[in-house]
């Protein structure tokens, strides 16, 4: 994983806010030459302002995805850990916040069990050497593994599912985000 690239981030920052100031020039100026807006003008100002929506969306793409499609697992008290990949598909660098939220309402459990019964865990992320982390930055086309640890709390109902939806949010692009869900059943160890 790369460190965070404040130089970069603040580059598209000031490319956007340029754009943006552009317009405003140009709108303002207008106004002060013609009271009548021509379709030239009219033009150039919808081309401008689709470039800078264009910009944000081509350089804030991404997958996530659970390695090799395990996205069920069960978890014995002591916890478990689900693989996660991420891929920066965007054309510019990015770093991605992660974030987790127990999704029990809406989700399906794999026997089809009532999600009533469902139970919360407690989620944490760690990279590959074990070091707690909160957020991933990447190259454009870099992909990075990082961990999803699930631990189950003291006295959590055994033989119970929990869907947990895994979120990567970038922080360039703050509406742009990818997610996946992971369903966890929690194994009862007297069966085992």
């Amino acid at each position: 994983m790369k460190p965070k690239t404040t130089l970069n981030l603040f580059k598209n920052f000031l490319a956007i806010e340029l754009k943006k100031h552009l317009l405003l020039f140009l709108s303002f100026a207008y106004e002060k030459v013609s009271p009548k807006p021509s379709m030239l003008f009219l033009a150039s100002i919808l081309l401008l302002n689709s470039s800078i929506t264009y910009s944000q969306s081509s350089s804030c793409k991404a997958t996530i995805q659970v390695e090799k499609n395990r996205f069920t697992q069960s978890v014995p008290p002591e916890g478990t850990s689900y693989t996660i990949q991420i891929s920066n598909t965007g054309s510019s660098n990015s770093t991605y916040t992660l974030s987790s939220s127990n999704v029990n309402s809406s989700c399906s459990n794999n026997d089809g069990s009532n999600v009533s019964g469902n139970v919360n865990l407690n989620i944490s992320f760690s990279d590959a050497s074990l070091n707690s982390i909160s957020e991933i930055s990447l190259s454009p086309g870099e992909t990075a593994s990082f961990l999803v640890n699930v631990k189950v709390p003291v006295g959590t109902t055994v033989s119970r599912w929990n869907c947990t939806e895994i979120t990567a949010t970038a922080t360039a692009c703050s509406s742009y985000k990818v997610s996946t869900i992971l369903h966890t059943l929690v194994s009862d160890p007297n069966q085992e």
